[in-house]
C-alpha cells in the first residue's frame, strides 16, 4: 500500500454515468491509503478500471446484481505473479455465488450508493477500510453510539417471489369469511357447520402466516460480525436510513403509521425513479437501510406522486 493518502473524507458526488463511478471509486481507493490510484475512462484497462501500486480496482455501473462470472473475468486481469489487493464496486449488489468466489481469491467487494457513498459488502472490504492510513482527528458535533454489525446468513428471496408469497398468504387468510353461507359446505346441523368453520379457518391462517412470515427466506441465527465500527473505517453520509426505533411499542407503531413518511426519504427515492431505477430496486435500497416494509410502500406511494407546480 502506498504511503500517502488523501486525508479528507471524499465528499458527496452525483453518480450520474459509468466515468463519474470509475472517478469516485478511485478517490475512495486514495482515501484507503492508495495514493497513485488512477481512473482512465475510454482508455485501454484490459478490465482493470481504476489502477495503483498496490491495487487494482473494477467498477461496474449497472442495475444488475454482480454474479461470479464477473469477477472471474477481474481476476484473469491481474497480470501474472501479481499480488495487487483487487477491489470491485458496483452500485447494485451481489449474488451469494460471486460473495463466495469472492471469499476464495481475497476481492473486496464494495457497493457505492447515488451520493458516491461507499459500503463494504465483506469482511475483506471491511479489512482494505481498516487499514487505510489514521486520519486528523476532527471534532464530531455528536457521539456516535456504537453500532453492532450483523451478517446475514442467507440472501432473501428476489421481490416477484416475495410479492406472490405476501398475495397468497393474504387470500388464505380471508378465504374463511368467503365460505360463510356456503349451502353446501355448510350442511347443518349447527354444531358441525361450526367445527367445519374452525377447521378451514384454522388451516387457511396456518398456511397464509407461514408465506407471510417467510416472504423474505429463510433464517438462521446471524453472527455477531463487529461490536463497533472501526475508528479509521470511513463515515460517509447515508441519505436514506429510517429513523424508526427497532422495536417499537405498539402505540408507537399506530403513531409511525398516521403519520407523513420522512420527507428526506421520499425525496432521495423521487430522486432514484427519476433517475431511472426500477421500484423495485429502490425498494431494496430502501430496505437495505433499515426501513420496514410498510413504511417502504408509504416512501414509495409518495415519491411516484408528481410534485405539484407553484
Amino acid at each position: 500500500m502506498s504511503g500517502a493518502t488523501d486525508r479528507a473524507v471524499p465528499q458527496p458526488t452525483r453518480i450520474s454515468s459509468w466515468q463519474r463511478a470509475e472517478h469516485n471509486a478511485a478517490r475512495w481507493m486514495r482515501y484507503w491509503g492508495y495514493a497513485d490510484a488512477t481512473a482512465r475512462p475510454g482508455g485501454p484497462d484490459a478490465g482493470v478500471d481504476v489502477r495503483a501500486r498496490g491495487a487494482l480496482g473494477q467498477v461496474k455501473y449497472q442495475a444488475a446484481q454482480v454474479g461470479r462470472p464477473e469477477l472471474q473475468r477481474f481476476v484473469g486481469a491481474r497480470p501474472r505473479g501479481s499480488t495487487a489487493q483487487l477491489i470491485f464496486f458496483t452500485g447494485s449488489a451481489y449474488t451469494q455465488s460471486a460473495l463466495t468466489y469472492a471469499a476464495e481469491w481475497d476481492i473486496a467487494l464494495f457497493r457505492y450508493g447515488l451520493d458516491g457513498a461507499m459500503t463494504p459488502a465483506n469482511d475483506i472490504a471491511r479489512r482494505v477500510q481498516r487499514r487505510s492510513v489514521a486520519r486528523p482527528a476532527a471534532p464530531a458535533p455528536a457521539t456516535r453510539p456504537s453500532v453492532s454489525v450483523r451478517a446475514p446468513t442467507s440472501p432473501e428471496r428476489p421481490f416477484w417471489q416475495r410479492a406472490l408469497r405476501v398475495w397468497f398468504g393474504v387470500t388464505l387468510l380471508l378465504a374463511p369469511l368467503g365460505s360463510l353461507g356456503d349451502e353446501k359446505t355448510y350442511t347443518g346441523p349447527p354444531a358441525l357447520d361450526a367445527v367445519k368453520f374452525v377447521g378451514i379457518l384454522t388451516g387457511c391462517w396456518l398456511v397464509g402466516g407461514y408465506l407471510l412470515a417467510t416472504r423474505k427466506g429463510p433464517r438462521g441465527k446471524p453472527s455477531e460480525a463487529g461490536t463497533s465500527r472501526p475508528p479509521a473505517t470511513p463515515r460517509p453520509s447515508a441519505p436514506l436510513r429510517s429513523t424508526a426505533p427497532s422495536a417499537p411499542s405498539a402505540p408507537s407503531r399506530l403513531a409511525a403509521l398516521s403519520a407523513p413518511p420522512p420527507a428526506d426519504l421520499v425525496a432521495e427515492a423521487a430522486r432514484m425513479l427519476s433517475s431511472g431505477r426500477k421500484p423495485h430496486e429502490v425498494d431494496r435500497v430502501l430496505r437495505e437501510r433499515g426501513v420496514r416494509f410498510l413504511e417502504r410502500g408509504r416512501i414509495l406511494n409518495e415519491a411516484k406522486r408528481p410534485t405539484p407546480r407553484p
